[in-house]
């Protein structure tokens, strides 16, 4: 009997710290503080389709399939969310230009240790435009950064928070509902 109750403590602690590890911040979203906001005439829809350019800023370090990688990312998150909008106003082409300010992979080593150590970010310009005439649409800023500690801290990579900040980005550029 007492051995039991024992495995059924442990299966809830393991329970609890699954479902806490699978619900991180790792994935979540970030919202985008407008400079210039995406008028809801203009938001991408159904119909509608996307280039995504991602370019490093003066000092930032990124590889060029890691922008690829993430150019593709938010391609896919763009793509997914764009069909909860119906069409408006027959097809459109957009460019979205990202330009990463800030891009660090951090340690997970250090996340391991201790939160807060190691803090994995990404911040961005993103600008909306409209071809053929390249007419900017929208402008905001965009930032992402994990610092979560031990064992969910230390398995986490750039590219887990990558998918956040991607989502983060589709959802300005559609206005989908959250």
């Amino acid at each position: 009997m007492y051995y039991s109750i024992k495995v059924f403590r442990v299966g809830v602690l393991a329970a609890i710290g699954a479902g806490l590890l699978l619900s991180g911040c790792a994935t979540t979203s970030p919202k985008a503080a407008f400079r210039e906001m995406l008028p809801k005439e203009q938001r991408l829809d159904a119909n509608d389709t996307a280039n995504v350019k991602v370019e490093a800023g003066e000092g930032v370090v990124i590889d060029e399939y890691e922008k690829q990688r993430l150019a593709r990312n938010i391609l896919g998150k763009i793509d997914m969310q764009k069909l909860q909008n119906p069409d408006s106003s027959g097809k459109r082409e957009y460019e979205i230009a990202i330009l990463v300010t800030r891009y660090e992979k951090g340690n997970a080593f250090a996340r391991f240790m201790l939160a807060g150590l190691g803090q994995i970010h990404i911040d961005a310009k993103a600008s909306v435009f409209l071809l053929p005439e390249r007419t900017k649409v929208s402008e905001f800023d965009i930032d992402k950064t994990f610092a979560w500690g031990g064992v969910y801290g230390g398995i986490t990579s750039i590219e887990d928070v990558e998918h956040g900040f991607a989502e983060g980005v589709a959802k300005a550029v559609t206005s989908a509902k959250e």
